[in-house]
């Protein structure tokens, strides 16, 4: 849901957080789609095999809904769950994280309209994100995008890597979607 004013960076900054979750891109203000179940479910499965191969490997950090800011083109965003590389972590600080994540993951959600999955696609891609997976529920897919590279779609049975990111962490895609007839 789009809100029919228009602010500035510092104004949206100024709100305070709500549930569902606010986003500001180019200056307007944008409602994030509500998940359902089959978001959450997938969520919560991606969240904990990245945080088991996070703690082996010591690569980085895994969260879920961080809020990050990118000044120059004018959005804060809350990816569904991202993962920042160790080197590149700085202290905790209130409001947003101006550092991007390399690794960002946006499960789809029946609300989803094309045209805002192309943009943050896009936005993605421009602000400095080295690998996005776009991971679809209902067609049990996922659509990789890596920066300077074509898009690969995947499906079960495939598994698929995580690279440049994470050297060693697979996914595979069938026990991944699995959690969706349990």
């Amino acid at each position: 849901m789009v809100t029919k004013t228009r602010m500035t960076l510092e104004e949206f900054l100024a709100l305070p957080e709500t549930k569902p979750h606010l986003e500001f891109i180019d200056g307007e203000v944008y409602e994030k789609p509500t998940p359902n179940r089959a978001h959450a479910e997938l969520c919560a499965e991606l969240i904990a095999l990245l945080r088991n191969y996070l703690v082996e490997s010591n690569e980085g950090r895994v969260y879920t809904e961080l809020r990050h800011m990118e000044r120059d083109l004018n959005w804060v965003y809350l990816p569904d769950i991202n993962v920042t590389l160790a080197g590149r972590l700085g202290p905790f600080t209130p409001g947003p994280e101006e550092v991007q994540p390399d690794f960002a993951i946006e499960v789809l959600s029946p609300d989803d309209r094309y045209g805002r999955i192309a943009d943050r696609i896009d936005f993605y891609m421009r602000s400095g994100v080295q690998l996005l997976w776009l991971v679809d529920p209902e067609a049990r897919s996922v659509t990789a995008y890596r920066r300077g590279e074509a898009p690969t779609f995947h499906r079960v049975p495939e598994t698929i890597d995580a690279q440049p990111v994470l050297r060693d962490f697979e996914l595979d895609l069938g026990a991944l979607f699995a959690v969706l007839d349990a």
